[in-house]
């Protein structure tokens, strides 16, 4: 399951989580292909009410959960 969250530090950019850790990804069309490792705290992050139509670019049949 990936889960998402805004990065209220960095506005249009969204932090995802996975079994292999958290990502930072901007928040717009094919942006997972450019996601990064996220390094920063927690207490910047709270869930993604909705992905806003973006379309990610995610693999197909990946289960996920907008917050």
């Amino acid at each position: 399951m990936i889960t998402f969250y805004e990065y209220t530090r960095q506005p249009r950019y969204w932090i995802a989580h996975d079994e292999q850790g958290y990502w930072l990804v901007p928040a717009r069309d094919g942006g997972w292909q450019e996601r990064t490792p996220f390094v920063g705290h927690a207490v910047n992050l709270r869930p993604l009410a909705a992905m806003d139509g973006i379309d990610l670019g995610l693999p197909p049949g990946a289960p996920t959960s907008p917050g």
